[in-house]
């Protein structure tokens, strides 16, 4: 329930009238029922009272500190219904009565999310360049520019997207999404093209390496190392095809712990969703919502993308082994082979990593050894004998 934590807190401080008095249209009775429809996620009835109360009663200046909340919260109400266009036009006339409040740096982290919503990138940037200019001390500004990133990457704007992801790695090296942008700047490296690019890429991936990630991170950065090595390895550049292909781990410890860590987003949500707010953290509670759920969204993504490729680690080791067998390192080919024959589930990738094995061994003048696979391939895949 995004923001009613910090709603809840304001409609317990803020000090009104005694509603006992009050006619059912006065402002303490508007704000109260506004806000508590708020608070209890009623979010469309919330937004028809403080709609009223911020109509009539909006500038009056004692009742400053509740008007300031009720613009606050109808916005908050208008996003959290995903009417996005509402929501912008209301933060933005928030932003313009109370620039001063404390809620302001996140209103305007708010206007940048909602035109990102309805895929108006340009604004969004904008949006989220003007809070960083704003306030740039705010936990926001952190936030604003890895949505930047976001904004250039979903627009394809590799070089721009590359550019605000390095940004935000060398301003904000502790932050918990400092992962995250390195496995996306690496995307974004790679798709800008060219061999310096993927190289950079691959550095990239290094780099990020060496400091914990999460399941996530990890497993996006297996599929786009598996994408770089197989880019390069059809451009027969094996060596940087086969380092790209070392930052691949195997599918069944990947998809065991994306699993464990889905779950583990999954209780994190439902714990901050389900907690009663505290002053401690009202600011954070919005971002830190946020993040969980991006998070959560690309967990099941990634453990969907693992549980849908059986046969993910044959065709990494059957790659492996071609890089290695095209640079006439046949000992570590046929290693490579033996393992893809043993672990493939798909009868055509275990008869290519099969034959291959032969042609390894071939070269490596095994002839005995040679003998025995090229029979048991004889006996697995021509039971008929007609290639005798």
């Amino acid at each position: 329930m995004l923001c009613a934590a910090a709603c809840a807190l304001a409609l317990c401080a803020a000090p009104v009238r005694a509603q006992t008095e009050a006619p059912d249209d006065s402002p303490e009775a508007l704000y109260q029922s506004g806000m508590s429809r708020f608070i209890a996620g009623n979010y469309e009835q919330s937004v028809e009272f403080l709609d009223q109360l911020v109509k009539v009663f909006g500038k009056e200046p004692e009742l400053r500190q509740q008007i300031d909340l009720a613009m606050y919260a109808r916005a908050c109400a208008l996003y959290n219904l995903a009417r996005h266009a509402d929501a912008i036009k209301a933060f933005e006339e928030y932003i313009a009565q109370y620039p001063e409040s404390k809620f302001a740096d996140e209103a305007g982290f708010r206007i940048g999310s909602a035109q990102q919503q309805l895929e108006e990138y340009e604004l969004a940037v904008a949006a989220y360049q003007k809070l960083r200019s704003s306030h740039p001390r705010s936990p926001y500004a952190e936030d604003a520019l890895y949505q930047v990133g976001i904004c250039r990457l979903i627009q394809e704007s590799s070089a721009l997207a590359s550019a605000a992801f390095k940004d935000f790695m060398a301003l904000y090296p502790d932050s918990p999404l400092w992962g995250q942008a390195g496995a996306f700047c690496a995307r974004a490296l790679f798709d800008e093209g060219g061999k310096e690019k993927v190289v950079e890429a691959i550095a990239m991936l290094e780099t990020i390496e060496k400091r914990p990630r999460t399941w996530s991170v990890i497993s996006y950065c297996n599929f786009l190392a598996f994408e770089i090595g197989d880019f390069m390895f059809d451009d027969t550049e094996y060596e940087l095809a086969l380092k790209a292909y070392r930052r691949v781990k195997p599918r069944k410890a990947l998809l065991g712990h994306q699993q464990d860590y889905q779950r583990a987003i999954e209780a994190a949500l439902a714990a901050l969703q389900s907690a009663r707010p505290s002053a401690r953290d009202v600011r954070s509670r919005f971002q830190e919502e946020r993040r969980l759920a991006a998070d959560l969204a690309q967990a099941k993504e990634m453990s969907a993308k693992l549980e849908a490729l059986p046969d993910y680690d044959a065709n990494l080791y059957h790659r492996i082994g071609r890089c290695f067998f095209n640079t006439d390192r046949y000992w570590e080919a046929r290693a490579a082979f033996t393992r893809v024959v043993a672990i493939a589930q798909d009868e055509t990738v275990r008869e290519a990593g099969h034959f291959d094995l032969i042609l390894a061994v071939s070269r490596l003048r095994r002839f005995d050894d040679l003998v025995i696979e090229a029979d048991h391939y004889l006996s697995t895949y021509d039971t008929q004998g007609k290639w005798e």
